[in-house]
């Protein structure tokens, strides 16, 4: 129980040091408590890096980053030739300091990578392990992040790509949060140091054990929930989101880390329908993933969800349309009829958020943050719109 509440700590911090980004907290997490790769796929200037630099800050473990290129050399993240070695006829890196001697792993624009690099990363991420002279070098790695700006499309990174269960989408901040983000940019700039670590080395290991303990129950304990799992796969190959072998297995893992962090006492349902939204391979599959939860019935209140971020959005446009019209100074009804919808809108959304709220659910806590948002930032627009 207390490594989880230290991780509840590190989740603390982070999302609220981070406005608006704690789906790409949550993924971070789950990638360091299952161990498995995690991506982080967004358009420069989304806080990518800061949110590891920052977790690696909380997490008293040896942490190397290294900003990728197409010239980059395999040496610079192994480690350079060993020279007495070579004379010896033996060739080996000395890795101290390097990639092979860290526990977090950050390699930011990882798609930018030679073909010598990435296939040399692919048995490093699956079996944590370097060949390294006449032996083979055991890797003590508990996390391994990666981020680019966008999806690579090469076949050539297909296997690479495959080898990151864990893939999280994100954009710039909605506008609805850009009070917020400002204040908190302006807080943690003014944070000089973090103060004491919270995780240590063997507070992961821990947790990582956890997760297959958690895995071993579901399998012996919970068929009814396996069968679940098994329906919503089937569903995701029937609308064409082929997943490996290797990542449906991954899948059930990461959910086994959800349940870890969001403190819950087995796997369940909510768990593995989050590991499946973080399972797409790129934000088309997002919606058909979302349909085979639904109708697997893997997570309660999905359809409720799922009306109250379309509600979110259609109130965001309606917004928008309102003040158009107004600047273009058209007709009053118009202008009128629109606000009346803008104001059943936020009263939908006042009602989802009793529905939602009313389990104490610890994964509806985003959803209800988000409505929180686009309710203040909709009520705000209503008023000043009503006044002109």
């Amino acid at each position: 129980m207390e490594n989880m509440d230290k991780i509840g700590e590190v989740r603390d911090y982070l999302t609220s040091s981070f406005v608006g980004r704690e789906d790409v907290i949550d993924g971070v997490l789950a990638g360091l408590i299952s161990g498995e790769p995690t991506l982080l796929i967004g358009p420069p200037g989304t806080a990518k890096t800061s949110i590891i630099d920052t977790l690696s800050k909380l997490v008293n473990a040896k942490y190397f980053y290294y900003l990728l290129t197409k010239f980059t050399e395999p040496e610079e993240l192994l480690g350079p030739i060993d020279i007495n070695a070579l004379k010896a006829g033996e060739y080996k890196n000395i890795t101290k300091g390097k990639l092979p001697d860290a526990n977090i792993i950050f390699l930011d624009e990882i798609f930018k990578a030679s073909s010598a690099i990435r296939n040399t990363l692919l048995d490093i991420m699956l079996n944590r392990r370097l060949p390294n002279g006449d032996s083979m070098l055991s890797l003590n790695i508990l996390g391994i992040y990666s981020a680019s700006n966008e999806i690579s499309n090469d076949e050539e990174d297909m296997a690479l790509y495959d080898r990151y269960p864990i893939k999280v989408f994100h954009k710039y901040i909605e506008k609805t949060l850009i009070t917020d983000l400002l204040e908190h940019g302006i807080d943690l700039m003014q944070k000089s140091s973090l103060g004491k670590t919270i995780l240590d080395v063997e507070d992961i290991i821990k947790i990582q054990n956890m997760v297959i303990s958690r895995l071993t129950e579901m399998k012996n304990k919970d068929r009814a929930l396996m069968d679940r799992y098994t329906d919503a796969l089937i569903q995701l190959e029937e609308n064409n989101v082929l997943l490996s072998d290797r990542r449906k297995i991954k899948m059930l893992k990461i959910a086994a880390a959800f349940s870890i962090l969001m403190n819950s006492g087995k796997i369940s349902g909510n768990d593995i329908a989050m590991a499946m939204r973080y399972s797409a391979d790129s934000e088309d599959d997002l919606p058909k993933i979302e349909a085979a939860i639904i109708d697997s019935k893997l997570e309660n209140k999905s359809e409720i969800i799922q009306k109250a971020n379309t509600i979110i959005e259609e109130t965001k446009s309606l917004i928008a349309s309102t003040e158009e019209s107004i600047h273009k100074n058209s007709p009053y009804n118009e202008v009128l009829d629109k606000l009346n919808l803008l104001e059943i809108f936020i009263k939908k959304l006042e009602e989802m958020k009793i529905d939602i709220g009313s389990d104490n659910n610890p994964y509806h806590k985003e959803v209800i943050y988000k409505i929180n948002s686009t309710l203040d930032f909709a009520g705000s627009k209503y008023q000043k719109l009503k006044g002109r």
